[in-house]
C-alpha cells in the first residue's frame, strides 16, 4: 500500500479480521435464529422474516460505528473513519443478505452477487496498483462501492424486505429467535474468534499492526479456503437442517462426509498454491526481507490450522442444524478459555509467529469436543 508499508498493511488486515468477525456475529443473532422462521408455515413465517430486516440495519450500523472507530485509532484520520465506517455498514448489509438467500433456497442470487463483488474488487485492485493509488483509504473505498454494486444482485425479494420490511416491523420475532438460538450461538462466535483469531487482537494491541503483518500476509494465503468454508457453511446448514427435520439420518450423514471432503479438497489446492508462493515468488509477495523468514514459518503453521477448520467446520454445522447452539457454546467457550492464555504467553515468551501455535492447540482441542459431542448420541454420527 502507498502509505507504505507495512504497518498500513497490518491495519488493513485488522480492518478486514474485524469485518469477519461482524459477518459471524450477523450468522450467530440473524441467520441461525432466520433458518428456524423460514422453516415455518409461510402464514406463520412472513410475519417475522421482518423484525429480522429491522434487526440487521441496527447491526449494521453498530458495526459501521466500530469499523470507523478501529480505522480512526491507529491513523488519527477523519477520512480513515468515515471510508471504514461506509465499508462496515455495506459489507455486513450484503453478508446478511446472502444468509437470508441461502436460507430461502435462492443460492443463484448469491452466486451472481458473490461474482460481481469479486470480479469488481480484482479489477479494482488492479486499477488500484496501475495507477499507483493503493493507499488503505483507497483500498477501504473500493471495499464499499464493490459492496453496493453485489447487494442489488441479491434480487428485489430480498432488497424489498430489507428496505419495506425494516420500516414497518416490530422485534418481537427477532428478540425470541435470539433468546431460543442466536444467543448460544454468539456466545459460540464470540469464543470461535477467541479460538481462531487471539493472535491477531492481541500482537495488533500490544505491537502494533507492523508486527501483525507477516502474520496477516501469511493468513492471507489461505483466504480462499477460509472463504469457502464461510460460504459452504452457510448453503450447508439448511439443507442438513431439512434432512434432519424429515429424519432422514443417513442421508445427512452422508452429506456431512461429502461436506468434509469438499473442505479437505479445496484445502489441499490453497495449500499447493501458498507453496508455489512462497517458494517461487515470495520477494514479490513480501519484500520486507527482516521478517520473510516470520512469514514462511507462519504459512506452514497455518496449513495446519486450516486442516483442523476444514474437519471442525462441518462438525459445527451439524451440531447448530441440530439446535445444538447451547453445547456448541460450551465447547467453543472451552477452547477459547485454553487458546486465549496460551496465545498470550507464547507472544510474550517465543513471539508473534509462535502464538500460532496456540491458534493450533486451540482449534484441535475444539473439533475434538465436537466431535465428542457428535458421538455421543447415536441420532448424530
Amino acid at each position: 500500500m502507498q502509505q507504505d508499508t507495512t504497518e498500513a498493511y497490518g491495519l488493513f488486515a485488522f480492518l478486514l479480521i474485524t469485518q469477519a468477525l461482524a459477518n459471524g456475529i450477523s450468522n450467530a443473532v440473524l441467520g441461525a435464529p432466520l433458518l428456524i422462521v423460514l422453516s415455518e408455515e409461510e402464514y406463520a413465517r412472513d410475519r417475522k422474516v421482518s423484525s429480522f430486516m429491522q434487526a440487521n440495519l441496527l447491526l449494521c450500523v453498530i458495526f459501521s460505528v466500530v469499523q470507523g472507530l478501529v480505522a480512526w485509532l491507529y491513523t488519527s484520520s477523519t477520512e480513515s473513519f468515515v471510508v471504514y465506517a461506509i465499508s462496515g455498514f455495506l459489507v455486513t448489509l450484503r453478508w446478511f443478505g446472502r444468509s437470508y438467500c441461502n436460507n430461502n433456497q435462492q443460492h443463484a442470487q448469491v452466486v451472481k452477487s458473490d461474482a460481481t463483488f469479486s470480479l469488481l474488487t480484482l479489477i479494482g485492485t488492479i486499477g488500484l496498483f496501475y495507477f499507483n493509488k493503493s493507499g488503505l483509504n483507497a483500498f477501504g473505498a473500493l471495499i464499499a462501492i464493490c459492496s453496493a454494486v453485489a447487494i442489488p444482485q441479491l434480487g428485489k425479494e430480498y432488497l424489498k424486505l430489507q428496505i419495506f420490511g425494516a420500516a414497518r416491523s416490530n422485534s418481537k420475532a427477532f428478540i425470541e429467535g435470539y433468546r431460543k438460538q442466536g444467543k448460544y450461538a454468539l456466545v459460540g462466535v464470540l469464543s470461535t474468534e477467541a479460538t481462531l483469531n487471539a493472535h491477531s487482537y492481541l500482537i495488533t494491541t500490544l505491537l502494533g499492526p507492523a508486527a501483525f503483518a507477516p502474520i496477516a500476509a501469511a493468513a492471507l494465503l489461505f483466504r480462499p479456503i477460509s472463504l469457502v468454508l464461510s460460504s459452504l457453511s452457510q448453503v450447508e446448514r439448511p439443507r442438513l437442517r431439512r434432512l434432519i427435520a424429515n429424519r432422514q439420518a443417513d442421508i445427512a450423514k452422508s452429506s456431512l462426509t461429502r461436506f468434509t471432503f469438499i473442505n479437505i479438497g479445496f484445502w489441499l489446492g490453497n495449500v499447493v498454491a501458498a507453496a508455489l508462493v512462497i517458494t517461487f515468488f515470495i520477494e514479490e509477495y513480501w519484500k520486507d526481507a527482516e521478517t520473510q523468514m516470520v512469514l514462511v514459518n507462519a504459512v506452514f503453521i497455518y496449513t495446519f490450522i486450516n486442516l483442523a477448520k476444514s474437519f471442525r467446520n462441518p462438525l459445527s454445522v451439524y451440531l447448530q442444524s441440530n439446535d445444538e447452539f447451547k453445547s456448541l457454546g460450551l465447547v467453543t467457550v472451552s477452547s477459547a478459555l485454553l487458546t486465549v492464555p496460551l496465545v498470550y504467553f507464547l507472544i510474550i515468551q517465543k513471539g508473534v509467529t509462535y502464538s500460532l501455535l496456540g491458534i493450533l492447540i486451540g482449534e484441535l482441542f475444539a473439533m475434538l469436543l465436537m466431535f465428542l459431542l457428535c458421538t455421543k448420541k447415536d441420532s448424530y454420527l
